[in-house]
């Protein structure tokens, strides 16, 4: 059935003589004959309740305008409404109010975005882009309120690279994974890491895109080479170096990790990005991306220069075994950390000799540059929010059941 949206008197209603309501709220939806410029939402019925009303949360720009993956929210609102129905309402953290949410949702019978009133929904993703406004007071408001009305949240947060490597380190079976890391404290840590390693990497802790990452390597002539994105410098002591770029490593709080010798493929190191999702109590491979260094050696990241490889050309029967036996431990331990966590990506690369190593772990997920892997994803998360939202989830006939 549809349920549908008058924005002139921010009124939702169903042409139905049952009386439904839907989110959190048990007030009851009016009941009307459909208005043919009025938007139509298809919803799934689970006894009076209809739905679900799943709210996506995201932030503010500096010129007041949402900002988010709009592509990601789009192509799940598609998704949603052609698989059974439901409506994603699009709303930063300070429009949360005390029975009400106000924000926008993708309208697929008029092709557009529309401002609109909902109750409270049934279910909240995170996907806040900027870890500045995590820290703000209206989003630490905004999560205590969804705890407190008892509304699912899930994907709670960024993850600190140096306390996952602290939680990671302490966990036997990840252990063995993880690169020889240090926090950059101070420059008698660094000199002693680079002495120790030779070769090493430098990692904002709050980090994204493979942004602000230096490689750092002693070349044969004992001179010193700093490598980043954007091009290449030499320098003939670790005082001169250190002298150069010690205030911003230590203002922004970096990690010092050893350099992992990468396997190669046709001459070129590469990377993978496993995008990992929770079905049925427990974390799935939901796809294997693999990314590799390209115009510039420093990082495998797409936005940085890197290139997009199939993993059928790289694939092998042990990667896909570590893979399975890496992605439910890494899920239960930081949904145990962190609260819930409904997706997640992992970095990570298998050296020359074998030997697998994680690199780090994304709680925001970017979007994948694989179609079959993002067509994947939405319909993992749709699950999800059904499961969340006590919602009948019916499986469709052309879902991909296996990561590509």
């Amino acid at each position: 059935m549809n349920i549908y949206y008058d924005s002139e008197k921010e009124c939702w209603y169903t042409a139905s003589t049952v009386h439904y309501f839907f989110g959190t709220s048990q007030k009851t939806l009016s009941i009307s004959n459909p208005h043919p410029n009025h938007a139509a939402f298809p919803i799934v019925k689970n006894g009076n309740k209809i739905g679900p009303l799943i709210g996506i949360m995201v932030a503010r720009n500096k010129h007041n305008k949402l900002i988010g993956n709009g592509a990601l929210f789009k192509r799940l609102l598609k998704q949603l409404q052609q698989h059974s129905g439901g409506i994603i309402i699009i709303f930063p953290p300070e429009n949360l109010q005390k029975d009400t949410l106000t924000g926008f949702t993708y309208c697929s019978n008029q092709n557009k975005w529309l401002k609109a009133i909902t109750p409270l929904p049934d279910v909240v993703y995170n996907r806040v882009p900027f870890r500045k406004t995590e820290k703000q007071e209206g989003f630490q408001k905004a999560v205590s309120f969804l705890k407190e009305k008892e509304i699912p949240f899930f994907n709670s947060s960024f993850v600190n690279k140096w306390e996952l490597h602290e939680l990671f380190s302490e966990h036997p079976l990840l252990n063995e994974h993880i690169p020889k890391t240090s926090l950059l404290e101070e420059k008698e840590n660094f000199v002693e890491f680079f002495l120790t390693h030779n070769n090493i990497y430098l990692k904002p802790v709050e980090g994204f895109k493979g942004k602000n990452i230096y490689r750092i390597r002693l070349e044969n002539d004992h001179s010193i080479c700093v490598s980043t994105t954007e091009g290449t410098a030499f320098f003939s002591t670790l005082e001169e170096l250190w002298n150069q770029y010690h205030q911003e490593w230590l203002q922004k709080k970096y990690l010092i990790q050893e350099e992992i010798d990468g396997a190669l493929y046709n001459g070129r190191r590469f990377d993978f990005r496993l995008l990992v999702t929770f079905d049925e109590n427990r974390y799935v491979l939901t796809g294997v991306g693999v990314r590799q260094s390209h115009q510039q050696d420093v990082t495998t990241h797409i936005p940085s220069g890197g290139k997009l490889l199939a993993y059928r050309e790289v694939q092998q029967k042990e990667h896909d075994l570590f893979f399975e036996r890496l992605v439910n431990h890494c899920g239960d331990i930081l949904s145990k950390k962190y609260g819930f966590i409904g997706e997640f990506s992992i970095d990570a690369c298998v050296d020359k000799n074998g030997h697998y190593y994680l690199f780090e772990i994304n709680a925001k997920p970017m979007l994948f540059d694989e179609e079959e892997i993002e067509e994947k994803r939405c319909q993992q998360l749709i699950k999800l929010f059904y499961t969340l939202t006590n919602f009948p989830f019916k499986h469709n006939s052309n879902e991909i059941t296996h990561p590509k």
